[in-house]
């Protein structure tokens, strides 16, 4: 028998909610099956077995149900569980983030003072080595013992029986000239005044604003070309040589610098070159040597 046939005979239309539905459906009909009611043997089996059939389904549907309720409270649970875990570990995470933004922070902050640091220590350095060198000043001729392609040169001098070398840094120029401080190339052989320390030689300035005569010959080969052109003279020519020596005794390496470089664009953005090769040419100093080497009153 199936369940839609155990409804017809207990003439329902749906599965009863309960026990009591099926015992008052059996009742009504009992008194019409029954065999002493006019009904048949048959009729009545058909209708007990119908009861059973639908009561039997009942309990099934009492044992899905509550095992849905259960399946149901079990899940609640564990959704619970979850959401606290859930809420747990953001909370975890979040603890995790705020101490690495602290750490991150700090971090920072550290860095940003080392800058300052190196940054104050930068522009401190010189002055404190210049402090060191006039304590107690020597001065000796140091000379270029040998350039790099990496803007490296370096220097040597003799003291006291010691011979002391050191590395500096220079830039490069035009692709090609490795230059000092005072804007001239820095040609190996080239001799320099060097300043240090008595006590201490590591404290030292390069002065190679000062040269010996014989790097001051080598500068001179070298600036004649552009010295000659810009005032529209022969390299050969004796004027040519008055100026030169004209402008290193009055404006040091750094104007030779100027004469030899002041075809570039880039000359007048040098920081250790205050005036430009023209402010050069037109200052009354310059024009007075010029003059004079000239021969013009």
């Amino acid at each position: 028998m199936k369940i839609a046939e155990a409804l017809r005979i207990l003439e329902l239309d749906t599965l009863p909610k309960s026990e009591k539905e099926v015992s008052v459906a059996y009742k009504r009909l009992a008194k019409k099956c029954h065999p002493d009611s006019g009904g048949s043997e048959e009729a009545f089996q058909e209708l007990g077995a119908a009861v059973d059939y639908v009561l039997r389904a009942l309990a099934l549907v009492d044992i899905a149900v509550e095992k849905n309720k259960k399946r149901s409270k079990e899940s609640d649970a564990l959704a619970e569980k979850r959401a606290k875990m859930r809420a747990e570990m953001l909370k975890r995470r979040a603890e995790e983030d705020r101490k690495r933004n602290i750490k991150a922070t700090w971090a920072i902050s550290i860095i940003l003072v080392l800058i300052v640091l190196v940054g104050i220590g930068t522009l401190i350095r010189p002055r404190y080595i210049h402090w060191m060198v006039e304590k107690e000043r020597v001065e000796r001729m140091a000379t270029i013992i040998s350039t790099g392609p990496d803007r490296s040169y370096t220097i040597g001098w003799e003291y006291q029986g010691q011979y002391f070398t050191e590395v500096l840094n220079g830039r490069f120029i035009d692709g090609k000239w490795l230059v000092g401080p005072a804007g001239m190339p820095m040609m190996n052989g080239g001799k320099y005044i060097v300043s240090f320390n008595g006590r201490n030689p590591n404290y030292f300035e390069l002065k190679d604003k000062y040269i010996d005569p014989e790097t001051a010959d080598r500068y001179f080969s070298l600036v004649k070309y552009p010295l000659a052109a810009a005032f529209d003279l022969s390299e050969n020519d004796p004027d040519v040589v008055c100026i030169y020596w004209s402008v290193l005794d009055d404006f040091g390496v750094d104007g030779v610098a100027h004469l030899f470089f002041g075809g570039l664009p880039m000359r007048k953005n040098w920081k250790h070159n205050e005036r430009s090769f023209q402010a050069l040419k037109e200052s009354d100093t310059f024009q007075k040597l010029y003059r004079s080497c000239l021969g013009i009153e």
